[in-house]
């Protein structure tokens, strides 16, 4: 199924923020064309998983910004970030968000385990509105058997050209996951582009049971395949065109070594198969969910 214009086909990612305060580094730690922020502090027990922790700040009130790249610096024990501005108002500061998204939300970026920078093409930016929200989402687990305490960074390195071409996401995500205990398996799902894609990274997402993840046109060209890790997750750059009307197909592969059916679903004990593409020229949010 095709969904314009929604939130809901994205993956979960972070972005960070503080008290709703504008963020920005002092003057003296930030080069003049970088936005930096760190959200809260957070702990996590032993064995524990958060689901989902968010944070807002704002941007700079007197000005639109222009964002040709998003780092983030990863917390321990975080599983993904996502980083949005919102359509409306979130609460300030640090609050529970047990959505993994929401409708308002837009993402900017979205990354697993040491995803590292999303870079837009020369000539290319993420447009953010003077004043708008930012939130960071984090998904946070703990596997050791000691209490974790840290916090995200969020660097935007942005440039003053008004002109540069919107940057933006496309998302596919297949929620019809059922794996039977202790066998190899396989989803797939078609989703038909709305509009021009001029492709300049992708990021997959999976799960710890996820072994293979491939993007390919329908019936044709394989775009990118590779086996998943669940420990590396990086945003990758890719350059390609998809043209409105073309079909794309995702497929993910999976080894249950468990003894009990896993199904789709947000935790790491669950499993997911998801795709972006970050592409220009950006009209509005688009993608598929199955």
């Amino acid at each position: 199924m095709r969904l314009a214009s929604t939130a809901g086909i994205t993956l979960a990612i972070a972005l960070g923020g503080c008290s709703g305060k504008s963020a920005q580094a002092p003057a003296d730690m930030t080069p003049p064309n970088q936005i930096r922020f760190d959200t809260a502090s957070y702990t996590v027990q032993p064995g524990e998983e958060k689901r989902y922790y968010c944070f807002t700040t704002r941007m700079p009130q007197d000005r639109d910004v222009y964002v040709t790249a998003i780092t983030p610096t990863y917390g321990k024990a975080t599983h993904h970030l996502g980083v949005y501005y919102t359509l409306a108002d979130e609460p300030d500061g640090v609050f529970d968000c047990p959505e993994l998204v929401k409708q308002t939300w837009i993402p900017l970026y979205g990354g697993g385990i040491q995803s590292g920078t999303l870079a837009a093409p020369p000539g290319a930016a993420f447009h953010v509105k003077a004043g708008q929200q930012i939130l960071v989402q984090l998904h946070l687990l703990n596997a050791t058997t000691d209490p974790v305490t840290d916090k995200a960074t969020i660097t935007f390195d942005t440039t003053m050209d008004e002109s540069a071409t919107p940057a933006g996401m496309f998302g596919m995500t297949d929620t019809q996951i059922s794996l039977p205990p202790g066998t190899h398996s396989d989803v797939t799902m078609n989703c038909q582009a709305g509009e021009d894609l001029n492709v300049f990274a992708v990021f997959g997402h999976m799960h710890q049971l996820g072994t293979h993840i491939e993007l390919s046109r329908t019936n044709g060209a394989m775009l990118f395949a590779e086996d998943w890790n669940f420990d590396n997750q990086p945003t990758i750059p890719l350059l390609f065109q998809v043209r409105s009307g073309d079909s794309l197909t995702l497929h993910c592969q999976y080894q249950n070594t468990t003894s009990a059916t896993v199904s789709y679903g947000e935790s790491s004990n669950a499993e997911m198969c998801s795709f972006a593409l970050y592409y220009t020229p950006y009209q509005h949010l688009d993608g598929c969910e199955q």
